[in-house]
């Protein structure tokens, strides 16, 4: 059996339905899809699903992509955004906000206009969290959580140091509710934020969101709902302050802004093809690429950070799905065609050998061994999802 075989056979064991709240468990209206067949993570979980979607989409189930959504969806409806999972205990924080490219990916898969005017309006309303609840005085955003003081000194104490060294002369309240907010970016736990993630505003989350607002433009023209041109304007005055804060002229990189300090993160990482991925990057920045690529790229794919003496999961030698495929696209974007076929073959290949050893899919990957020996903070799960969604993205190059 191929990977592409084992991938179509698996997927649909990572079906769940719940319409009714179960002890932690929230309730969805539609059949949702999991990371994992059985075992770890077996919740809807928010960015894993943009990734996922794209198997599904490739197996020919946009059907389910579209569950997936409308998922997500109902939980910005009822919460006003999107929870890091369909678990009571994840309603705190949110994730990295891919609802809108998701449901894009829907639009563009089956021209269902009707559901995207549906879903415009959560849409809106969940941009609106994100401008409410986690902007900076700068305009931009950043990542926070909802957790309150006690739980955030707890945290930091007593979990925090299960996975990573921790500095006990820090305040423990704030340093808590920094971590917290480094689960909410997905990169739990990483060296882009020195552990200081409140304080930052990520080049990840920002493109994004810039990401919306040039698609809420589009929108609001399609359904004659104005001219979108107010949505283009914050998508420029955006782009504008990225590129002023945010892009690093002496290194000739996006760096994640430190909006208290007015510094820059020390750490290069995959997320700085981001803003390539949403095309925030102008001419002037247009070369980053190279430079990202030279300081990133192995033998495998893309590292997810430059190397680091630190051990985190989201740092170097590890190699994940989701810093691949926005990788690949960022190169696409802006002409790098044969670089973006090289990253896309490597992660390919990587892929496809270890499964040839183990007959499974892998949430994660060592970037220097090319196999499963990943550093890790909770191990290294089998795992169809992301890495199944992006393996098979790649394949398409």
């Amino acid at each position: 059996m191929d990977a592409f075989t084992y991938i179509r056979e698996k997927l649909p064991l990572t079906l769940r339905k719940n319409e009714k709240d179960d002890d932690t468990l929230i309730g969805l209206p539609y059949p949702y899809t999991v990371p994992c067949a059985d075992g770890f993570f077996n919740e809807l979980y928010y960015w894993d699903t943009y990734f996922t979607n794209k198997a599904l989409f490739a197996v020919g189930n946009s059907q389910q992509a579209k569950y997936n959504v409308l998922d997500i969806l109902y939980l910005i409806e009822k919460f006003g955004y999107m929870p890091n999972g369909n678990r009571t205990y994840y309603l705190k924080r949110s994730q990295p906000p891919y609802a809108v490219l998701m449901a894009d990916d829907v639009y563009r898969a089956t021209g269902d206009k009707a559901f995207l005017k549906i879903a415009f309006p959560a849409m809106k309303k969940e941009y609106a969290f994100w401008m409410t609840k986690r902007v900076s005085e700068n305009g931009l955003n950043h990542y926070n959580t909802e957790e309150d003081e006690e739980s955030c000194k707890s945290f930091y104490e007593n979990y925090v140091p299960t996975r990573i060294s921790i500095d006990k002369k820090r305040n423990a309240a704030y340093a808590g509710k920094c971590y917290f907010a480094e689960c909410e970016s997905g990169w739990d736990f990483n060296p882009r934020f020195q552990g200081y993630c409140v304080d930052f505003n990520p080049v990840d989350l920002n493109a994004n969101l810039y990401f919306y607002e040039k698609l809420f433009a589009e929108y609001e023209v399609l359904f004659g709902e104005g001219d979108g041109k107010a949505w283009e304007s914050k998508a420029n005055a955006r782009a504008e302050k990225m590129n002023t804060l945010m892009w690093d002229c002496v290194t000739g990189v996006y760096r994640d802004y430190n909006y208290k300090t007015g510094e820059r993160s020390p750490v290069i990482s995959a997320a700085s093809f981001q803003p390539y991925f949403a095309g925030v990057a102008g001419e002037a920045q247009r070369g980053g690429l190279k430079k990202l690529l030279s300081v990133l790229e192995g033998k495998f794919g893309i590292f997810t950070t430059e190397y680091v003496t630190e051990k985190y999961q989201w740092a170097y030698p590890n190699l994940w799905a989701p810093c691949q495929y926005i990788a690949v696209k960022a190169l696409e974007n802006y002409g790098y065609i044969e670089e973006a076929k090289r990253v896309a073959g490597k992660y390919a290949k990587l892929i496809e050998s270890n499964f040839q050893s183990h007959g499974k899919l892998f949430e994660k990957y060592n970037g220097l061994t090319g196999g499963i020996d990943a550093v890790s903070e909770y191990g290294t799960p089998e795992m169809l999802g992301w890495t199944a969604g992006v393996y098979l993205e790649c394949k398409k190059l």
